[in-house]
């Protein structure tokens, strides 16, 4: 899954290895999808972290990028994208954040977000998701370095960049989350916010080392110390992880046909027997793990 400040915008046939797909995708942050014509593209799992902590691009996806000859991505945010998500996360009926979560979190709420530069005037404003996606951020527009960078060298190529999304199914995934599911979420993160930074190095360490499995459990290992979040995360984890999958799975097969696609989206989608890689296998796509 993907983190920005809001206001900057913000997946088998019988020859084939008899593994369970939980267990082929555990690990692995660069597949080669070959379809029944053989032609070939490729699946690259991306994370929302620092540049300096993520370092350059690795060499083996540097070299499957050389052959693409369309960049697909998640979303291509425009000029159009940062008031129109700022719209969607603001309250348009007269309630507010304080009288969504209480004063007391309110007021945990604004502090965290003061250093984004946000007034409590418009925090209050903002509905609780928007809240949750910002926590942790440090001010300014948090792009993912890997798809900026991936973007800069499509762009320097002449490369079409082709989204998997709207703009509009991206904001109906967060503004149609169960209000109760939103509020449990953000009043526990505030909480609890050394959390963020915690969960967010131990998953950026489990991305490095292409550990698929790693990065989810951060959720798991949440949930048992706070097996109250468990309904809420779930509703989150469908909407956000497992629905988007298979949406970009299906999506994304008309620009594997052919061969020649460049697909970057975050690594979770990648994860396990409802991740992207599973989905195209079960669709007739031939999976092979390059790192």
């Amino acid at each position: 899954m993907r983190r920005r400040a809001f206001i900057a915008f913000a997946g088998a046939c019988a020859a084939w290895p008899a593994w369970a797909s939980g267990e082929r995708y555990e690990h692995g942050l660069l597949w080669s999808v070959a379809g029944q014509d053989g032609a070939t593209s490729h699946l690259f799992g991306t994370f929302q972290a620092p540049e300096d902590k993520l370092g350059r691009l690795p060499r083996e996806v540097l070299r499957a990028f050389e052959g693409a000859r369309r960049l697909v991505v998640e979303t291509r945010p425009d000029a159009y994208a940062s008031p129109r998500f700022r719209e969607a996360a603001t309250f348009r009926s007269g309630r507010t954040l304080e009288q969504t979560i209480g004063a007391a979190d309110f007021e945990r709420a604004a502090a965290s977000l003061r250093e984004l530069g946000l007034p409590r005037e418009v925090v209050n404003q903002l509905k609780p998701w928007a809240i949750l996606l910002n926590l942790g951020a440090t001010g300014g527009a948090q792009a993912s370095p890997p798809d900026a960078r991936l973007a800069e060298l499509a762009e320097a190529r002449g490369l079409p960049i082709e989204p998997l999304e709207g703009l509009e199914e991206q904001i109906f995934t967060y503004d149609e989350w169960p209000m109760e599911s939103q509020v449990a979420l953000l009043r526990h993160s505030l909480a609890h916010p050394a959390e963020i930074p915690r969960r967010a190095e131990r998953m950026l360490a489990a991305y490095l080392r292409g550990d698929l499995a790693g990065i989810a459990r951060s959720d798991e290992e949440l949930l048992a110390r706070f097996p109250d979040l468990a309904p809420h995360q779930a509703v989150l984890t469908k909407r956000v992880l497992h629905d988007r999958s298979v949406v970009m799975a299906h999506r994304m097969q008309a620009g594997l046909r052919g061969g020649g696609s460049f697909v970057a989206i975050g690594a979770l989608h990648l994860y396990g027997p409802r991740g992207v890689p599973a989905l195209l296998e079960k669709a007739g796509y031939r999976m092979a793990r390059i790192a």
